[in-house]
């Protein structure tokens, strides 16, 4: 199994727990690894290493054709440079399709939903409409190339995860989120705060790719997705974790507080998983949902005693 986006880092959360549920089960790993340092961190987990990174697409080509499967969750959350991180994206799995071509193996890779836009009060499915112009609408571009890998003869499967996988401490925007409040003095949502969103737990998204590789059915695009929040309700549970207050703003303070965030800050982002609930059996049942894992459970680990 050829798990690369494996790290101990807050972006690399996805890639370590999925690697993590791999190894549960039985399964044997490669994963890619940039340097010495993330060498000993895998291979004291019992992963195996391929040598390299995203931009490194022999690398990337020769963990494919060595394992059974491929499982891609690494993307630069670098926001300033978005652009520049859908073109890696964009890369990588033109190697791996490359790579898997006419072999039927599973490449199952990872999205977000920003390119949705603001659902407003609907509950986006998979066949929701992408909205051209807004901030995120490359990954959707990359998500259609993506697809089309399947005309190739590779089984490949669209993971898409909410704004917020969460748990373990760990989280592309909570940590952030935290550190803001405690700079601030305050944990600040852009007005009216009762812009709703989806999370899931990283260990029920963990599931959801190991579900996704053993069922041979599986394929296309599947949303994964357990709860939905408002952002208000997640700033009050960071004021309460940081013990500080919960504050609106406006969107003009927001983009001098939070940058290039402050897309995923103004909108609505609800989505629905009854597709992955109904053809994948995969059911969340994560110990804490995001609220109380925010108020009382891995995010404790953020607060300097």
């Amino acid at each position: 199994m050829y798990c690369e986006g494996i790290s101990n880092g807050r972006n690399g959360l996805r890639g370590s727990v999925v690697a993590e549920k791999l190894l549960e089960n039985g399964y044997k790993v490669l994963g890619l690894a940039r340097n010495e340092a993330s060498d000993a961190k895998l291979r004291g987990k019992g992963i195996e290493i391929v040598r390299g990174d995203l931009t490194d697409l022999e690398s990337l080509k020769r963990g494919a054709r060595e394992t059974d499967a491929t499982i891609h969750t690494a993307f630069g959350h670098d926001f300033a440079n978005f652009d520049k991180m859908v073109a890696i994206e964009n890369n990588a799995v033109a190697a791996f399709a490359e790579a898997l071509a006419g072999t039927e193996k599973p490449l199952i890779a990872t999205n977000g939903t920003a390119y949705l836009g603001d659902t407003k009060d609907e509950i986006a499915d998979e066949n929701y409409p992408a909205q051209p112009g807004i901030f995120g609408y490359g990954r959707y571009e990359a998500e259609r190339l993506f697809l089309e890998t399947a005309k190739r003869g590779v089984r490949s499967v669209m993971m898409r995860l909410p704004f917020y996988v969460y748990g373990r401490g760990g989280s592309v925007f909570i940590p952030a989120l935290i550190d803001a409040a405690k700079h601030n003095s305050a944990a600040f949502y852009v007005e009216p705060g009762n812009q709703k969103v989806s999370a899931v737990h990283v260990d029920d998204a963990a599931n959801a790719y190991l579900a996704v590789l053993e069922n041979k059915n599986a394929g296309g695009v599947y949303q994964i997705a357990a709860e939905t929040v408002t952002n208000k309700q997640i700033a009050e549970s960071i004021g309460k974790l940081t013990n500080v207050r919960a504050e609106a703003i406006s969107i003009d303070e927001a983009g001098e507080k939070f940058g290039a965030l402050v897309s995923f800050l103004i909108i609505n982002n609800q989505l629905s998983s009854e597709k992955a609930r109904s053809e994948l059996n995969w059911l969340p049942n994560a110990e804490y949902k995001i609220l109380d894992d925010i108020e009382n459970g891995s995010y404790q680990q953020l607060i300097v005693k």
